[in-house]
């Protein structure tokens, strides 16, 4: 997994990034841009946000924020089998975290590169404590759909 890391950063660098962009990401550890596309928007209407415009062999969408952070709901990408990545800091010293599920449908989050500050991890905790309630909000809204 750190290889695929350090490939796709080379990749972006190489790309020159831009602040809250996407990427979608292969197993080659290959980046596209997601021109105008963006986790956060994508997730913010009710139900389960729509599978990103990624390739049918993508494993992941890399996001660039200005903090290693995860928001509320982007856990929600987890539902169409795509591994969140967020990439921030400097080009030459980037952190990069990512946002998977393991079985028993347990949140993961691993640090790839860089470093975490008690901050981070703090904020990153608070995030994850949340999304259980997230996801029996999602619940509740399709079963109301289902009723209504």
């Amino acid at each position: 997994m750190k290889t695929f890391i350090a490939c796709t950063a080379l990749t972006l660098a190489a790309a020159g990034t831009a602040s809250a962009s996407c990427y979608s990401l292969d197993e080659a550890g290959d980046a596209a841009l997601m021109e105008g596309y963006s986790v956060t928007e994508a997730a913010r209407g009710p139900g389960l946000m729509e599978r990103p415009p990624v390739a049918d062999d993508a494993i992941g969408v890399m996001c660039v924020r200005p903090a290693p952070e995860l928001r509320e709901k982007d856990f929600e990408l987890l539902h169409h089998g795509l591994s969140l990545y967020v990439r921030s800091g400097a080009e030459e010293a980037p952190t990069v975290i990512s946002l998977s599920l393991r079985e028993g449908d347990q949140y993961a989050v691993q640090l790839h590169e860089g470093d975490l500050s008690e901050d981070d991890i703090a904020a990153i905790t608070a995030v994850l404590e949340g999304y259980d309630a997230s996801e029996a909000a999602l619940v509740r809204y399709y079963r109301d759909q289902a009723d209504g």
